[in-house]
């Protein structure tokens, strides 16, 4: 069998693709098969996602801020909404990859492709972040903690159409710092993601497992006073990593990184 592209517009035409007994390989940016060229399909079917008008969006309500799935990283830097509903969000998609990366990557595929170092996941996370699934038939709602510790995190026939953040009055907010081998473009060896209204903020690390950590003893020092925070990420992110070989490394780089974040916490407008 030859290998056959689609490009569907509309979720109607996605649904006719996504017929029983199918197993399409989709795909939007295309930044993660780039670096993998032998990961190609010799044959089947490959589905282009970007023309479909239903994850292409950015929308403020009253309630929460809404992003399509295909939007881009890049667009994430640019948008006025973003930066002031969702910081965290916005400083994090500042530091993904390099620039050709960040205009081709969408959001939907950085937590799609499931990689421990995904840059916008734990922000993401820490902004509450609830998830909007389509698969023929229906769509679903649910928080993306609930998603990523499924398994398979995504159905074969399900696609991410969007993400809704909560906001509020005031708005969240957040802030979010990288470790890595160097400044850019770096897969991240260590990242740390905090948002919320204050005394209420989420703490969460990435690149530390399989899916980011919820540092909640450290998440309560945030909340109650930052006294001795620094210190308890540390231990948090050492915990996570019993007997690697970089927890030595990690624990002491952690508590500069965590130094950090508290600094874009501060300096991030409210």
């Amino acid at each position: 069998m030859s290998l056959a592209f689609a490009a569907p517009e509309t979720l109607g035409e996605l649904a006719t693709l996504l017929g029983p007994g199918t197993a399409p390989w989709l795909i939007a940016g295309g930044t993660d098969r780039l670096i993998a060229p032998a990961a190609l399909p010799e044959s089947g079917l490959i589905v282009d996602l970007t023309r479909l008008e239903a994850i292409t969006g950015i929308a403020e309500a009253a309630d929460r801020l809404s992003l399509g799935a295909g939007v881009t990283v890049a667009r994430l830097t640019r948008d006025r909404r973003v930066a002031r509903l969702a910081p965290v969000l916005a400083q994090a998609a500042e530091v993904f990859g390099s620039v050709q990366i960040r205009n081709r990557a969408t959001i939907g595929g950085n937590v799609a492709h499931g990689s421990p170092a995904a840059d916008l996941v734990p922000a993401l996370l820490a902004a509450g972040a609830d998830v909007r699934l389509w698969r023929p038939g229906g769509t679903e709602s649910l928080p993306l903690e609930a998603m990523l510790v499924r398994r398979p995190a995504l159905g074969p026939q399900e696609v991410i159409l969007g993400f809704d953040l909560p906001v509020g009055d005031p708005a969240p907010h957040g802030a979010f710092v990288k470790l890595g081998p160097r400044q850019e473009p770096a897969i991240s060896r260590l990242t740390l993601a905090a948002a919320g209204p204050a005394g209420r903020m989420r703490l969460f690390a990435g690149a530390i497992g399989a899916v980011p950590l919820r540092l909640g003893e450290a998440e309560a020092i945030l909340n109650a006073g930052r006294a001795g925070f620094a210190a308890a990420v540390a231990e948090g992110v050492a915990a996570a990593n019993p007997g690697r070989a970089s927890t030595a490394y990690k624990a002491r780089a952690v508590r500069g990184l965590a130094e950090d974040l508290l600094e874009r916490l501060d300096e991030t407008p409210r």
